[in-house]
């Protein structure tokens, strides 16, 4: 039957339209999740790198302190 052979055509063109803007959006929602993934990491090394170089700021005051007490 032709008229359902083009119904089902059309279902199945509106399916695939349908699946590709889904995929489309998880492409871009995972992108972005990437993205803010990179920047949080970035930031929490810069986060640690801060610390460490206070740590070592506090060590030497340390190393200084007990150099004068002696």
């Amino acid at each position: 039957d032709p008229h359902r052979w083009l119904a089902e055509t059309k279902w199945l063109c509106e399916e695939i339209k349908e699946r590709e803007s889904k995929e489309k959006k998880l492409q871009c929602y995972l992108l972005q999740s990437r993205e803010q993934l990179k920047h949080f990491t970035q930031m929490k090394e810069a986060e640690h790198q801060s610390l460490f170089k206070q740590i070592k700021k506090q060590e030497k005051l340390l190393e200084e302190v007990h150099r004068e007490k002696k």
